[in-house]
């Protein structure tokens, strides 16, 4: 099959933008200590956002809410130090459905220790499109998880910029609602009827981020293995073989180019729920997060950032990714293009953390996303 103009120029922009990940970043300029000192009295200070939550669809009808972001440094720490974080959210629906969860992300010790821990518990709407890189739009079907998530890591830094660790996941997905005669009600597929699912996971990281939030430079490295078995009380064995590779590219007038690349891939049985997946307001924006689903899962996303004045900016940007069964089954001609804007606006200037606003289009689709973090 050929590609049209459209999709081979974005397929070329692409590409290039691939290329250019391996080029060096430009070295900042290290400050005085006189400099280090004063910013490290500002970053000291802690920073709280709690923003109201409010909207309408017809699976929830009236949702409400509140999510929080509470900011902090541990102990005497030096400027260098990652700044820890707790954030909670919480949202109910005229429906009585509901969605809890919080976030911490914490560093200890100068950054020698990393403690991020993740507790989810919700009973929310969410839909279901199939498995693989062809499913229709007409095959969707909804259904109402109830979720018990936790999430548990530690990581130990090795030497400047390498931290790795281990992360304990533990799933429990109960099946309340589906539709009567869907794919899901056959009890056919992996999950849907609900499971536990226990795993490790072994993480490295590398990352030479500026900043954490809003990084103008740097690079970060992720790879992630993950191990779930009926030895440590899972329902399901598989396994989970993640990389995610980030490059910052400083420009002229605090103009920044961000590019980001997926690679992900499973073995094993592995429920429909944890599938490899797109979309979302993180992967693919403008997609339905889960739309598309597999085994696999490759995905190459740029970012372009600019100020546009006082606190705002604007941002540009595009990808192209796709699910597969198998890595050989993975076609140019069948990729999923994605595209927007976004408007930020800088809620916390010490810690350079922004409130995201975007707009995704994707092949006959669209999203609206709002949030407090970069996409990437």
């Amino acid at each position: 099959m050929m590609l049209s103009k459209k999709k081979k120029i974005i397929l070329l922009f692409l590409i290039i933008l691939l290329c250019v990940v391996s080029l060096p970043a430009e070295e900042k300029e290290n400050e005085s200590e006189e400099e280090n000192i004063v910013n490290l009295e500002k970053k000291k200070k802690p920073g709280v956002l709690v923003a109201p939550i409010l909207f309408y669809l017809p699976e929830t009808r009236l949702a409400f809410g509140a999510a929080g972001n509470f900011v902090f440094r541990l102990g005497k720490s030096d400027s260098s130090d990652r700044p820890s974080s707790i954030s909670p959210v919480f949202i109910y629906t005229q429906n009585k459905q509901f969605k809890s969860l919080i976030d911490i992300d914490m560093y200890f010790k100068k950054g020698k220790y990393h403690l991020m821990a993740f507790l989810e518990f919700q009973k929310y709407p969410d839909k279901f499109f199939g498995i693989g890189s062809s499913v229709p739009e007409e095959q969707e079907e909804d259904f109402t998880p109830h979720i018990f998530w936790f999430e548990f890591t530690l990581m130990k830094k090795i030497k400047k910029h390498l931290d790795i660790g281990l992360q304990y996941d533990l799933y429990k997905l109960n099946m309340i609602e589906y539709e009567e005669g869907g794919l899901l009600a056959r009890g056919d597929i992996p999950g849907s009827a609900g499971s536990l699912l226990s795993g490790i996971i072994f993480r490295a990281e590398l990352d030479s981020r500026d900043n954490i939030f809003s990084p103008e430079r740097g690079m970060f490295f992720k790879f992630s293995a993950g191990f779930y078995n009926k030895i440590i009380g899972s329902d399901f064995t598989y396994q989970d073989y993640r990389l995610d590779l980030r490059k910052y590219f400083p420009l002229f007038s605090n103009h920044v180019f961000a590019v980001r690349t997926i690679v992900e891939t499973q073995t094993g049985t592995v429920p429909f729920h944890r599938l490899a997946r797109m979309g979302g307001q993180y992967i693919m924006r403008g997609y339905f997060e889960g739309r598309y689903r597999d085994r696999n899962l490759a995905v190459l996303e740029a970012e372009y950032r600019l100020p546009l004045f006082w606190r705002f900016g604007v941002v540009g940007f595009a990808g192209a990714a796709d699910v597969a069964h198998r890595f050989r089954d993975f076609r140019f001609d069948n990729l999923k293009y994605s595209y927007g804007f976004g408007l930020r606006y800088l809620f916390n200037k010490k810690e350079k953390m922004h409130i995201r606003f975007d707009i995704g289009f994707g092949k006959g689709t669209s999203g609206v996303y709002f949030s407090v973090f970069q996409a990437f």
